[in-house]
């Protein structure tokens, strides 16, 4: 599982070796730290979402492997309602940040860590460039994993974040998991892993409300305005998400390679 996307060519080519490819329910995500200034102005994270190329990082990083975000979560979760993707836009970027205050743009750091996703570390390095070029400096600071989420889960008045690299897998396949865990204001760390501190009361109201109907179609609705609002707001620098890179011997049949990043061997059999 997780064949690295450079390297999927090499393993496809092999004779005895099938690369199998599968959609995913996890996104990355570069969070913003919404109680600190300057991601307190939503024309700033704006800004980061024009300045970065998410399609240039998915194609040139991971190979093809990815799909640029165009919602919070991925299209195979109930209540994904897409939105038009933030262009890839330096000139817009520089006129946000002065309208922000910044025509010169700032300092900050992003944290993030190595090993965890597809090309966490290169995508991070690739951010950092992209920034660079709106005038936005960028110290990367990469942590091991552990370490990482004890220091990304500290209380909005302990918090040290400015920036962070993080990806959420929606396991439960409905927009609820996706969504409000992540963007509903009671769920800040350490309640809950929301470690952006992002408020907005429109979506928490939103998010609640699709927890008390019962209906689908209901639901998918109450889920599109509040992905509208957080695609708005932009909370997130909003990357991509994932494309699962398996590898399994050409004899092997009947694996199941799932969405949830998991393989089911239950009814595989060897083709000798």
């Amino acid at each position: 599982m997780r064949v690295p996307p450079l390297d999927a060519p090499r393993v496809d080519a092999h004779p005895d070796i099938d690369v199998v490819e599968v959609p995913s329910v996890r996104t990355i995500y570069i969070g913003f730290n919404n109680q600190r200034e300057p991601y307190t102005d939503p024309r700033v994270r704006q800004a980061i979402n024009y300045a970065v190329d998410k399609q240039a990082i998915v194609e040139h990083i991971l190979g093809g492997m990815g799909r640029v975000s165009d919602a919070p979560i991925a299209p195979l979760i109930f209540g994904y309602a897409a939105q038009e993707p933030y262009p890839y836009d330096p000139e817009r970027a520089r006129q946000l940040l002065a309208e922000a205050g910044y025509p010169d743009g700032f300092k900050t750091t992003l944290y993030h860590p190595t090993g965890r996703y597809l090309m966490d570390a290169a995508i991070a390095e690739a951010v950092q460039s992209y920034l660079l070029g709106v005038g936005i400096e960028v110290e990367l600071v990469t942590m091991e994993w552990a370490a990482y989420i004890a220091f990304t889960r500290k209380p909005l008045e302990e918090s040290e974040l400015e920036m962070y690299l993080l990806g959420w897998g929606c396991v439960t396949m409905d927009a609820d998991y996706g969504l409000y865990p992540l963007f509903h204001s009671s769920q800040w760390v350490p309640t809950g892993p929301h470690r952006g501190f992002y408020r907005n009361p429109e979506v928490d109201a939103l998010l609640d409300q699709a927890r008390a109907v019962a209906d689908p179609e209901q639901r998918r609705a109450l889920y599109a305005q509040a992905i509208a609002l957080i695609w708005q707001d932009a909370p997130w620098l909003f990357l991509h998400s994932e494309v699962q890179i398996n590898a399994q011997r050409t004899n092997v049949k009947g694996l199941i390679h799932h969405p949830r990043e998991y393989i089911l061997a239950h009814e595989a059999w060897l083709d000798e």
